[in-house]
């Protein structure tokens, strides 16, 4: 079995526990859903011709562990409905350079809030919809992010998820600014990027 370290800064109380090896399929398409389809669409053109795009996308879930990201998963005891991905950004802007166009105006909003903890994804199985999955992650990053001494929590939306802005919104974001998205091969919905900030 695969061993992966944990970046989690506070005790998570079930249903809520950290990501494991056996969750990256499902977290994987988690992760795509709550992109519009813009990762599949990356890992498809990673994976070429002949090879298996949701392999890399399982793959990506182990490198974000690695590289700090934090993956909390809502679990009642028959696996994966929902997650919640973050991660707290340093001083310093991050480099724009050999990043795939489609991901371009996403980092160049998160560059716009250097220090704050980043809220990339939170996402539900839509068989579990409406339960409130959401608004308990929301809280889980929002305690992640405090428990890390961040005065401010963003993320970035497409202005085309009304439901999520909304969620967001009652949670206490406001929009700061927006890029138009780089659309490409993606076909996905929406046409701005929207980046929502709360302090905390």
């Amino acid at each position: 079995m695969t061993q992966i370290r944990s970046n989690l800064s506070v005790a998570l109380a079930p249903p809520l526990r950290p990501f494991k090896p056996e969750d990256a399929d499902t977290v994987a398409r988690l992760n795509d859903m709550a992109s519009g389809g813009i990762l599949l669409t990356v890992w498809k053109r990673m994976a070429g011709t002949n090879g298996d795009p949701w392999e890399q996308g399982r793959h990506q879930q182990f490198e974000q562990i690695e590289s700090g990201w934090n993956i909390v998963v809502l679990d009642q005891g028959s696996g994966v409905e929902a997650v919640m991905m973050g991660q707290p950004h340093g001083a310093e802007p991050a480099s724009l350079e050999g990043v795939d166009a489609e991901w371009v105006p996403l980092m160049e909003l998160e560059n716009l809030v250097p220090e704050a903890w980043c809220l990339n994804v939170i996402a539900t199985l839509p068989a579990y919809r409406g339960l409130g999955h959401g608004a308990r992650l929301m809280a889980q990053a929002q305690s992640m992010a405090r428990a890390g001494g961040h005065s401010r929590i963003a993320l970035v939306v497409s202005d085309a998820s009304i439901p999520a802005i909304r969620l967001y919104e009652r949670s206490g974001f406001e929009e700061i600014a927006r890029r138009p998205m780089f659309k490409g091969d993606w076909k996905g919905p929406g046409q701005d990027w929207v980046l929502m900030v709360k302090s905390l």
